[in-house]
């Protein structure tokens, strides 16, 4: 019976260390796609800045311009959609 006791007891050990590797790597994978995902964002909207020299983006959503907004949101959301996509 002591036998069998210690077996159950190695194998919950075993659990344990296969469970924790397991949200290590889990947790390391969302970190890394987290600052793949903010890298890609800050990469596209300075590509978009560089495109519309004429427009100062930012200073027009500090005027409150709806419009500019919209079209920010879009660039992130659109951006956002296909880093999603290339990462699933």
């Amino acid at each position: 019976m002591n036998t069998m006791m210690m077996l159950a007891a190695a194998d919950l050990g075993s659990d344990m260390g296969m469970m924790v590797m397991l949200w290590g790597k889990a947790i390391g994978w969302a970190l890394a796609g987290g600052i793949g995902m903010g890298l890609g964002l800050v990469v596209s909207l300075k590509i978009f800045t560089l495109l519309t020299r004429e427009v100062d983006e930012w200073a027009e959503v500090k005027k409150n311009n709806l419009g500019m907004s919209i079209i920010l949101s879009a660039v992130i959301l659109g951006t956002s959609l296909v880093i999603m996509m290339s990462m699933h």
